[in-house]
């Protein structure tokens, strides 16, 4: 009979929770061996906890090296299930119990023995800043539009860390690719998306870092994990209008929008689809998030296919 052990992981601690009794042990081996030591077998010890980052990894590697089972729940997914159970209150010692009451909408097939990719994680990391690079670059450029014109002693200085930024950023793409290649067909992966019209190398790149990221994901589930499912907000007598839901995926989605742009002049399916929705008279927003949408689900079939992209053949 499983033994479920609901933890919260901190930087320095584990809150834990067994389903009687509430425990805080250090976040190092001396605690992993006390979580060991709740379950009198460890065939039955099944922890629940979320991915937190660097402060998870020395306990998903000592449960790789044990073979002790897991069930790592999303964020996302530990809030909602929050909110269901009607939990407001939020502190380590209460999300611990929250995270144990989880087992009961675990599956036998969610139940494994995590393990700790190191190549994942160096690209994450990179991945990462990489995303913060942009971001910066973005709001120097900002700037320099915000500035005078004749203060161009200020601008000269802005356009110089923008170009530092932009040569570290092309150096962590190129890490990237590099670790991503060492996986046996990422490659031919990469190369097919890139015969997709409109998918240039670094839009394939995030492309495929989101498709190893949820390897277990359907194609209906990367749109909604991207945040580029519709949703529609009504409330009593407001009627709202449908959106979407932007949950996370935002540096892809950035990516994605301009792929899309340059598809819907160059990708005969996409710009076909995008006119359609057009003369059917769907705003040019609207019609665009559509593209986006169905940009992803040719990428992610020529991956999950290992095939080329496929042009649409004209009569």
């Amino acid at each position: 009979m499983e033994k479920y052990i609901g933890i919260d992981i901190s930087k320095a601690t584990l809150d834990l929770y067994d389903g009687e009794k509430s425990y805080k042990v250090s976040n190092n081996r001396e605690g992993f061996t006390f979580i060991r030591k709740l379950a009198k077998h460890k065939k039955d010890l099944v922890l629940i906890f979320e991915p937190t980052g660097v402060y998870a990894h020395a306990l998903i590697a000592y449960c790789q090296k044990q073979s002790i089972r897991a069930v790592i729940v999303g964020s996302k997914e530990a809030r909602d299930y929050a909110r269901s159970i009607k939990q407001r209150s939020k502190t380590d010692k209460i999300d611990a119990k929250v995270l144990y009451r989880y087992h009961t909408q675990v599956s036998s097939e969610m139940i494994s023995v995590p393990s700790l990719d190191t190549r994942i994680i160096q690209i994450t990391q990179r991945r990462n800043v990489y995303d913060k690079y942009q971001h910066t670059i973005t709001q120097l450029n900002n700037l320099i539009e915000a500035t005078r014109k004749e203060d161009k002693i200020l601008i000269r200085s802005i356009q110089k860390q923008i170009a530092s930024l932009e040569k570290a950023a092309d150096k962590l793409l190129a890490e990237i690719e590099v670790l991503l290649l060492k996986q046996e067909g990422n490659k031919v992966a990469l190369e097919n998306l890139q015969t997709i019209p409109g998918i240039g190398k670094k839009s394939a790149l995030a492309l495929l870092l989101e498709f190893i990221r949820y390897p277990k994901a359907r194609s209906n589930e990367m749109v909604a994990l991207m945040g580029l499912d519709p949703v529609l907000r009504d409330s009593g007598v407001f009627k709202g209008k449908s959106r979407i839901s932007k949950q996370g995926g935002k540096h892809l989605r950035q990516k994605l929008y301009m792929a899309t742009v340059v598809s819907i002049k160059y990708n005969d399916r996409l710009k076909l689809f995008y006119e359609r929705l057009i003369s059917n008279g769907k705003p040019k927003m609207v019609a665009l998030l559509a593209a986006m949408r169905k940009l992803l689900r040719i990428a992610f079939a020529v991956v999950k296919n290992n095939e080329p992209y496929r042009a649409l053949e004209m009569a």
